[in-house]
């Protein structure tokens, strides 16, 4: 080999290299070849401009019962040779106290040409910074401190293999923008947008340009009044929704759960009756995959049904050890470079019968959007956000070293775009408060409403991105707003 093969001939030569160390009971290897543009634009327009390919390879090696992840772009022998000495050496020295198990009977052969009628590499980057700059006009009338934009795609080809016969090849387009807006002497809006729909994206973002400058103009209109603190009746939009379930669907993750980190487990009620939330496989959603990082194909997973937590998310080492078959929850990290983790794909929140009005009537404040989370659990933040090896039953030795903590799943969400309501109308924005989330805030949920909308975006687990959507409605619950400190 020599540094001008391709990635599948570097594929095929780490697994012969696996199959034949002594030291490896099973791995995976991918074979990826990408081609990405990366466009930035400011208030003062297109700042950096970028079209490039990648070639490289991903390998995930069990050996003495724990796993390792590696990826490296250079593909010449030695840097193999080197990556797969130390993702032999890195599960060894992990130490992992509990043996993963993993399937070595299963075998799957299978294409996979995703969601795209066209391809999104086809189009020209010319193109491309047209349909951003045609989008950011419609938010032209607006007076802004800063506007900050991110164009990203990527046409990725991957051939993944395992050491015990399996052979997937897989198709994906997946573009997204990230678009930021500063309102003077106001909040700041933010929004993600996302397909895996290939150049048919480019249709989406006039309407997604749109729908965020009707929301700054609207916020930029109204002014700052007090919030109320407290015992209060919120509203959420669909968005503000979308992203609460996003982060309760954290602590229904296999891993998290063996890491004490989850205040949930199977059986437990987390919400009424009307609550019911299921992980799928929507075609072309930002999050869709069609086989999952250890080649699973991906399939729908109910979550909660009628406000019972029904299942976890897991990948093959935790569905083993749980007795229940996995449905493609090992993702892919965008770009490889970091471990896949166990995480939701696509939630879909079922809806419910109020209207927009009925869900505002007699209701203190309407939240559109909320910032990140802050955890109150030291030992949650610090592992969420830190490393963590790629296998997850290690979670379990972290667990084991941690004491009960009485803030586990404890929460509070900076409410980012919201308003004061009276009579069910908006009454000028909020802004210094958050929703204090608890383990049994869901149960105060009074009314689910009967139109839903989807929100896109990247989840960080353990320096791992992962891609996420979720399609809700809008929800009426009684919570309390604790002003930020």
């Amino acid at each position: 080999m020599n540094e001008s093969d391709d990635p599948i001939a570097a594929m095929e030569w780490l697994l012969d290299r696996f199959e034949d160390d002594s030291d490896v009971a099973y791995a995976e290897v991918g074979a990826v070849s990408q081609s990405k543009t990366d466009l930035v634009f400011t208030e003062d327009g297109p700042r950096d401009e970028v079209e490039f390919d990648e070639t490289g390879v991903w390998c995930r090696v069990f050996a003495d019962g724990a796993a390792d992840y590696r990826y490296t772009t250079s593909l010449d022998e030695e840097a193999l040779t080197d990556v797969a000495e130390r993702a032999v050496r890195g599960g060894k020295f992990l130490a992992q106290t509990d043996p993963a198990r993993f399937d070595q009977f299963t075998m799957h052969r299978a294409v996979h040409d995703g969601w795209a009628a066209d391809r999104i590499d086809d189009v020209s980057l010319e193109t491309k910074r047209s349909a951003v700059e045609e989008g950011l006009a419609a938010a032209d009338d607006l007076d802004l401190e800063r506007r900050w934009v991110n164009y990203a795609d990527a046409h990725v080809e991957e051939t993944a293999g395992t050491t015990t016969g399996s052979t997937v090849r897989t198709t994906l387009d997946r573009a997204n923008v990230k678009l930021s807006l500063s309102i003077r002497d106001g909040p700041t809006v933010r929004r993600h947008a996302g397909s895996t729909r290939g150049a048919a994206f480019l249709d989406e973002l006039p309407d997604a340009f749109e729908a965020v400058a009707v929301e700054a103009r609207a916020l930029s209109q109204a002014d700052a009044v007090d919030a109320p603190t407290g015992e209060t009746t919120v509203v959420l939009s669909p968005r503000a929704a979308g992203q609460l379930f996003a982060f309760v669907s954290r602590y229904l993750e296999a891993d998290t759960c063996e890491m004490g980190l989850s205040p949930y487990d199977v059986g437990d009620e987390i919400g009424p009756d009307s609550l019911s939330v299921a992980d799928t496989v929507r075609a072309g959603s930002w999050a869709a995959r069609g086989y999952d990082a250890e080649l699973r194909p991906t399939t729908p997973v109910q979550l909660v049904e009628d406000g019972t937590v029904t299942r976890r998310l897991h990948n093959t080492a935790t569905g083993a050890e749980a007795d229940v078959f996995p449905a493609g929850n090992a993702v892919h990290s965008l770009g490889f470079g970091q471990a896949p983790r166990i995480h939701a794909r696509h939630l879909e929140v079922d809806p419910g019968d109020a209207s927009s009005a009925a869900l505002r009537d007699g209701a203190d404040v309407l939240v559109e959007r909320f910032d990140e989370p802050w955890l109150r659990d030291e030992l949650e933040r610090v592992q969420r956000s830190g490393v963590m090896p790629a296998s997850a039953l290690y979670a379990r030795d972290i667990d084991r070293k941690t004491n009960e903590r009485s803030d586990r799943g404890c929460a509070e969400l900076p409410v980012a775009e919201g308003y004061r309501l009276r009579g069910g109308e908006r009454a000028g924005r909020v802004e210094g408060v958050s929703v204090v989330y608890e383990p049994t805030t869901l149960h105060g949920v009074t009314a689910v409403g009967d139109v839903r909308d989807t929100v896109t975006g990247v989840d960080e687990k353990h320096k791992s991105q992962i891609p996420y959507a979720v399609t809700a409605p809008g929800l009426r619950l009684r919570a309390a707003l604790r002003a930020e400190q």
